[in-house]
């Protein structure tokens, strides 16, 4: 039956896009701790060398890069997640205009 492959198929687009966005949300929440003990050491050694600093800057560049990513991942299951989620409503109806017209 084609209703039920159709909502079995947004059932899983749910399942995948959920779990993007829960992996782009923990990436998120450890660049974000990742750059608050980057801060703190930085606050430390104030007197530090400049190559220490090009280092630290690196860094940053890197975790500004990761982050950046994450958020285009997590804005790619949102929206995985809503157009799969529409898959699962138009099975929905469909199924329900059919038993409608069977009765």
């Amino acid at each position: 039956m084609e209703i039920n492959g159709a909502m079995n198929a947004g059932l899983q687009g749910l399942q995948r896009a959920s779990q993007q966005v829960s992996e782009a949300s923990a990436e998120i929440a450890n660049a974000s701790g990742r750059n608050d003990v980057q801060q703190q050491g930085a606050a430390q050694n104030s007197g530090a060398v400049a190559a220490t600093e090009t280092a630290s800057e690196t860094s940053q560049a890197v975790t500004a890069n990761t982050s950046t990513d994450s958020l285009v991942s997590l804005q790619q299951g949102e929206t995985s997640f809503e157009s799969s989620a529409q898959t699962v409503e138009t099975a929905d109806e469909m199924l329900g205009t059919m038993i409608d017209t069977s009765v």
